[in-house]
């Protein structure tokens, strides 16, 4: 009998290890697309600096971060040319983002989250008009030690999802059809 909790608490012990390694970062998507991809017309963008709309009040340049993230991330997408004539706009905010805690997180779930979520709106010039809205949150809201470093990760994990949502867009698809 005394066997046979041993092993119970063992097994128990166990499955929550796995759900807690399992678990880490989350991220949730919005893609708004307002006109379709011409990929004859949209071969480069340009981006905007990002902006900070977060109550941050860090050391880190956040939107200097998001700007320079979202310029790596187009650029080994192979979507666009980056260059400063294109008819394509990209913006960005930093609607959100917190570095967190991974000792916090370990201790418990929720405590400590790290987030960040960040929109991205492509526009065509010139007269201002609105093709697509992408918006990502990633969030890290449970884990320990492998969750530490995640404050630097997390606005490349926003931006991965931005990518996707683009590659959506590019590729014809869009949300409901």
């Amino acid at each position: 009998m005394k066997t046979d909790r041993i092993i119970y608490f063992a097994g128990l012990a166990l499955v929550i290890l796995a759900a807690a390694l399992l678990s880490g970062c989350a991220t949730q998507s919005a893609l708004q697309v307002r006109q379709p991809f011409m990929p004859d017309k949209y071969k480069a963008v340009r981006i905007e600096p990002c902006i900070d709309r977060t109550s941050y009040t860090g050391e880190r340049d956040i939107a200097a971060e998001a700007t320079l993230t979202l310029t790596e991330k187009i650029r080994q997408s192979g979507l666009f040319e980056i260059r400063d004539d294109a008819p394509l706009v990209l913006t960005c905010e930093i609607e959100k983002f917190e570095e967190g805690s991974a000792s916090k997180r370990w201790l418990w779930p929720g405590w400590g989250a790290t987030r960040a979520w960040v929109s991205v709106m492509v526009w065509e010039q010139p007269g201002d008009n609105v093709l697509a809205a992408m918006r990502s949150r990633s969030n890290v809201e449970s884990g320990g030690l492998y969750t530490i470093g995640a404050e630097h990760y997390i606005l490349g994990t926003a931006f991965d999802d931005i990518i996707s949502q683009m590659r959506e867009w590019a590729g014809g698809k869009t949300p409901g059809r």
